[in-house]
């Protein structure tokens, strides 16, 4: 039984070492972000100088322009015109 378990176990991590994580991708002048929300936002008086949005609560990643294409203070008519209705998240980022 304790074999069992132990080989259980042992192919169990395999497998999850296997699995990774995403491959990067090239980062082009719409970014993806990622998959979390967690610590995205930081603010422009922060430096952060991308206008970052989702538009959607369920959407899987978030989206990004750099501050070039964004004026300070636009973000969230961008954002709102990037998803044709109104972002459900807009802030700044890193």
């Amino acid at each position: 039984m304790k074999m069992k378990t132990l080989l259980l176990g042992l192919v169990s991590g395999v497998l999850l070492a296997a699995c990774g994580g995403p491959l990067p991708e090239e980062m082009d002048a719409q970014e993806q972000l990622g998959t979390t929300q967690g610590a995205v936002c930081e603010g422009w008086d922060s430096g952060a100088r991308l206008c970052t949005w989702k538009c959607t609560s369920s959407a899987p990643q978030w989206s990004a322009v750099g501050a070039g294409v964004v004026a300070y203070g636009q973000c969230q008519s961008y954002a709102n015109a990037q998803c044709g209705r109104t972002a459900y998240a807009t802030c700044w980022s890193k």
